[in-house]
């Protein structure tokens, strides 16, 4: 099995819906599956299959004790567009013992994890050691963004996108939930809380959620979660646009069903970043006052305690002090680990000062 996964048909994107929802995504999607992409829909057929048979053994097993669940805590979210540092940030505040994330398998499997996460072990012999495009640690039981989960249970997510590039927008793969039809925002909510419920019921704690996409849903968030708490983390645009490329590129080219044009995949990284920091300074001022905090990756990565003290201070999160040890433990074990090194061109520069400069001059990075 590994070697057959080895050969292209990996760990998928939106891997945990069940055959019923994938059917409905790609019967949305015209049935446009590219020819050479054909193994990986007969894998997600396969996993779709799985998914149906033990979201049944979940619904009668465990389905009555799920529904009784209250959500005690609301929500910490960790914002900010893919490759800002999200997945660094998120791994630092996971260690506080306040707080509760998802694991990659329950991300992966949301429709059955509460069942079936006895086993969740297999994954880790059949997935990856590091995440294709960065080289960061991964398994079934590391932190990972509910996004995965949200996508295969509600079906609303850009992700789709990533599975149908060419097509996606005729799929509800809209940032802004304002522009998806409310029945699907609806859903949406609802697949929401179930997921917290499923996290509360198998992990307790503060539910901490890191997913780029909310960085746009800000207003969402807080009619669902009143007192949810945020830190948005942004990065250096020039490296950000480098590293979604590659992420497109290693890791999402992995998940596809459709062949994107170069120029498509461009574009798409370009308009969603525009989209995503409007939709953020639009709706941010909605935070109450000391629920949400900023920070810069680069100040970040060169003094990791001093940010993460400034979080807990301006957000009045209690415990640094039993924190801190867990975090400089942490952080001792990533000295030997190496970022990724990208050359950027004057042409691509170009685009990018031009396409994003509202962010540069927002967050004080040089053109």
């Amino acid at each position: 099995m590994k070697r057959f996964l080895n050969r292209g048909i990996s760990l998928q994107v939106i891997q945990g819906m069940p055959l019923s929802s994938l059917i409905r995504v790609i019967a949305g999607n015209r049935f446009l599956v590219d020819s050479e992409h054909l193994g990986r829909l007969a894998y997600l057929i396969g996993i779709g299959v799985f998914n149906s048979i033990l979201g049944l053994c979940e619904r009668f097993f465990d389905g009555e004790e799920i529904s009784k669940v209250e959500i005690k805590q609301s929500p910490f979210f960790v914002l900010g567009h893919w490759r800002s540092g999200t997945t660094h940030l998120h791994n630092l505040l996971s260690l506080d013992e306040n707080f509760s994330s998802p694991k990659v398998y329950q991300c992966l499997f949301p429709y059955h994890f509460i069942f079936s996460q006895v086993g969740s072990g297999a994954m880790s012999f059949l997935g990856p050691r590091k995440r294709p495009m960065d080289n960061v640690d991964f398994s079934s039981l590391v932190p990972h963004e509910d996004e995965f989960a949200l996508a295969a249970l509600s079906l609303v997510s850009p992700y789709i996108k990533v599975i149908f590039p060419v097509t996606g927008e005729n799929w509800h793969t809209e940032l802004d939930l304002d522009k998806i039809p409310e029945q699907w925002r609806t859903s949406w909510k609802e697949a929401f809380l179930v997921f917290l419920k499923k996290m509360q019921l198998s992990e307790g704690g503060k539910p901490l959620l890191k997913s780029p996409p909310h960085t746009a849903r800000i207003k969402h968030l807080l009619e669902m979660f009143p007192d949810a708490q945020f830190v948005h983390i942004v990065r250096n645009p020039y490296e950000v646009y480098l590293s979604s490329l590659n992420l497109w590129n290693k890791s999402f080219a992995k998940a596809r069903l459709q062949e994107p044009s170069d120029e498509l995949v461009q574009n798409q990284i370009l308009s969603w970043y525009v989209e995503m920091f409007e939709l953020y300074e639009r709706d941010k001022a909605l935070i109450p006052h000391g629920a949400l905090t900023e920070l810069k990756f680069e100040d970040l990565e060169a003094e990791p305690i001093v940010e993460l003290e400034k979080i807990y201070t301006r957000l009045d999160l209690p415990n640094f002090d039993c924190f801190r040890g867990k975090a400089l433990e942490y952080l001792h074990g990533l000295k030997k680990y190496q970022k990724n090194v990208y050359q950027l061109d004057e042409k691509t520069k170009t685009i990018v000062s031009e396409k994003w400069c509202n962010t540069f001059e927002k967050y004080g990075y040089n053109f």
